[in-house]
């Protein structure tokens, strides 16, 4: 499921499941990086891919899990007029 069909759940705790669009959802859990910070990120710093994440949150830098999920979250708040991150 994308997170644009999460959203449309009806989620009775968005903090307890993978629901989506809850600020203090853990999505990396082996660094415990929220959703918060990941989208905080990716929209003030124009991020792009995995490794930018990772790079900038420590996100998806343990097992690997949480992968999809930030990208994912990359492609629902990345936005046009953001500043691309460094190359590197």
């Amino acid at each position: 499921m994308t997170l644009p069909q999460l959203d449309d759940r009806l989620c009775p705790d968005p903090c307890a499941g993978p629901c989506g669009g809850c600020e203090d959802r853990i999505v990396c859990r082996c660094l415990k990086v929220t959703e918060g910070r990941i989208v905080e990120a990716v929209t003030t710093l124009g991020l792009r891919t995995v490794k930018d994440v990772r790079n900038a949150t420590g996100a998806g830098d343990g097992c690997t899990c949480c992968h999809k999920q930030i990208r994912a979250l990359i492609e629902v708040h990345v936005t046009i007029d953001a500043p691309l991150a460094a190359a590197g």
